[in-house]
């Protein structure tokens, strides 16, 4: 059977952003659309390894948790940023956790994001990322 690294700790991150009171919804994929806000998205960025000694392999895989939040009008932006405030900060705490993703991944390190305004079709969001790095030993 083919080990699915990217998958298994997609998979973990997806359940575990799905405990934040925070989020109304979680999507494992590119979304051009949401059901809800604030609205998560999940997807993988990259990875590299590091293949210094048998008992020390491991490969980190990085991946993206964006968080967004539909601005209809300029009196919405504190709104907005509240929200925000409120996902980072809940989803930072989660991913602090030791063994957080169990045996999907062996060790996650939350990296700062980046805040930002996306414009996607008529719609302006305010967007959150958080970077997680997730380590796992292969050797």
């Amino acid at each position: 059977m083919t080990t699915t690294f990217f998958k298994d700790i997609a998979d973990a991150i997806k359940n575990k952003v799905n405990t934040a009171e925070s989020v109304e919804v979680v999507y494992g994929y590119e979304k051009s659309t949401f059901a809800g806000f604030p609205a998560v998205v999940i997807v993988p960025t990259s990875n590299d390894s590091d293949y210094g000694s048998t008992e020390s392999d491991k490969i980190t895989y990085v991946f993206k948790v964006k968080a967004y939040y539909i601005i209809k009008d300029e009196t919405e932006m504190e709104e907005a940023d509240t929200a925000m405030y409120e996902v980072m900060d809940e989803l930072s705490n989660i991913f602090r956790e030791r063994d957080v993703l169990g045996d999907a991944c062996d060790w996650v390190e939350p990296v700062p994001g980046e805040w930002d305004f996306e414009e996607r079709g008529e719609a302006v969001y305010r967007t959150a990322t958080l970077t997680l790095r997730c380590k796992k030993y292969v050797g």
